[in-house]
């Protein structure tokens, strides 16, 4: 299992990095074509902001999985170690039913494009493609969110607490 979880993590790292480096790479080239040789590309910046969107919300699992979401600590760290545990346990619960609404709406917005068949207004690209990547990250975001939930639930905690 933990083999698994590793190839996993490194897809994740992956997909969301070459996204984010394709996009920046195409803006750079978007900035050349525009201002050095004076020709610009109008696909370029669509296809740029597709990238950046996709990279960023497929990301969002690997930030989760390596702590780097915003949090608010002040009063996590002067709790007891029980307090924590419940702490960590409800924000992640409330994650994971986070992540549930994210993919029944994405998944209802997807369908809409799907059943319309519209496309973008540049290259021509099915919106249907361009929005499957919030049913995607939300179920990336809510594996991460189980896996901390069910990690949380593990920890033993010691009954230090004297009330």
């Amino acid at each position: 299992m933990e083999k698994w979880r590793e190839r996993y993590a490194a897809f994740e790292d992956y997909f969301a990095g070459t996204l984010i480096a394709v996009g920046v790479f195409l803006i750079f080239y978007g900035v050349v074509c525009r201002y050095v040789f004076n020709n610009p590309k109008a696909w370029v910046d669509e296809i740029s902001t597709y990238c950046i969107v996709w990279g960023t919300l497929t990301g969002l699992g690997v930030a989760l999985r390596e702590g780097h979401h915003i949090q608010v600590d002040i009063l996590f760290d002067r709790v007891p170690p029980f307090f924590q545990k419940v702490f960590n346990v409800f924000s992640n619960a409330l994650g994971v039913l986070f992540c549930i609404f994210f993919i029944f709406f994405g998944g209802k917005l997807l369908s809409l494009y799907w059943v319309t068949q519209q496309k973008s207004t540049d290259v021509g690209i099915y919106l249907w493609i361009v929005y499957l990547v919030i049913p995607l990250s939300g179920l990336m975001l809510g594996f991460r969110f189980i896996d901390n939930l069910l990690s949380s639930l593990k920890k033993e905690v010691k009954a230090e607490w004297n009330g």
